[in-house]
């Protein structure tokens, strides 16, 4: 540990990163240091980012790729600026799509800030369409060979992800179907969860009161609609939402849907990416 008054804490991740930096920023006992999300730096951020790793005692992060976005961001790369004596706690990127099976993200290569207006979720039927210009598949449902099958893609998924990256466990979680508010904002449970994971990999006697998620929901601001064709596939009580809610408006399914129709036709290159990084879970769902 470094010779400071409190041991040095990095978190380097998305938003579920943030609610763990937030909880660890709300205890007593540690210093928690402030970073940029790694899609946000620049070379100007590296000399800092170095320094503060050479000071930092445990550094918790998402694994990210050598050279990312040409710049040595890689989770590698980071731990390796570290004390000898410093602890790495490898945490996955949480996705699940049983809830949602259309649902995706899409980030096209010559601009990954673009997101479609209202909700910053694609639909894999909106995009089938504004590719074929078939308006009936807006109405696909998944039959509940589909919608299981999605489900366990998920875990499927995370399950390698953390093999091959060696993070914390987390895909178990998902085998329960928990009720996440899109694909990559779990629910309190989860977060709550893999926080207590996170928090059983630090060094011994690092925390003497670890903080708690409590009632909140850190990442609920976001929901989006739950089919009831899923529900029942998955053995699921009925209980929704069925429309969007996103910063306390809510949203219909079809507003959404319009408007990002509307987008589509006006920014080119999404949607090709769209059919491109997500082809297998298009034919999954019978979408073409």
């Amino acid at each position: 540990m470094s010779t400071t008054a409190q041991p040095s804490v990095m978190v380097i991740g998305n938003c579920q990163a943030d609610v763990y930096r937030d909880l660890l920023r709300s205890a007593d006992g540690v210093s928690v240091r402030d970073v940029r999300p790694v899609y946000e730096m620049t070379a100007r951020d590296i000399p800092d980012l170095h320094a503060d790793l050479a000071r930092t005692d445990v550094l918790i992060i998402q694994p990210v790729r050598d050279d990312y976005r040409d710049l040595p961001l890689g989770h590698r790369q980071l731990a390796a600026r570290l004390p000898a004596s410093a602890t790495v706690v490898l945490v996955p990127v949480l996705r699940y799509a049983g809830l949602h099976p259309y649902q995706v993200l899409i980030r096209p290569p010559h601009d990954r800030s673009l997101v479609p207006p209202i909700a910053p979720y694609h639909d894999l039927r909106a995009i089938v369409a504004a590719a074929t210009g078939d308006q009936d598949v807006l109405d696909a449902a998944p039959d509940p060979a589909q919608a299981r099958a999605a489900a366990r893609e998920s875990v499927e998924a995370l399950r390698t992800r953390e093999q091959a990256h060696g993070t914390l466990t987390a895909s178990d979680l998902l085998e329960g179907t928990p009720r996440w508010h899109t694909i990559n904002h779990p629910d309190r449970h989860t977060l709550h969860e893999v926080f207590r994971r996170v928090l059983d990999s630090l060094p011994a006697g690092l925390l003497d009161d670890p903080p708690h998620i409590g009632d909140r929901e850190p990442l609920g601001a976001t929901r989006a609609p739950v089919d009831p064709a899923v529900e029942r596939a998955l053995g699921l009580p009925e209980s929704g939402p069925r429309d969007w809610l996103v910063d306390g408006i809510s949203f219909s399914g079809d507003q959404v849907t319009e408007a990002h129709l509307a987008w589509y036709a006006t920014t080119p290159g999404v949607v090709e990416e769209g059919l491109r990084r997500h082809a297998d879970r298009i034919d999954l769902l019978g979408l073409r």
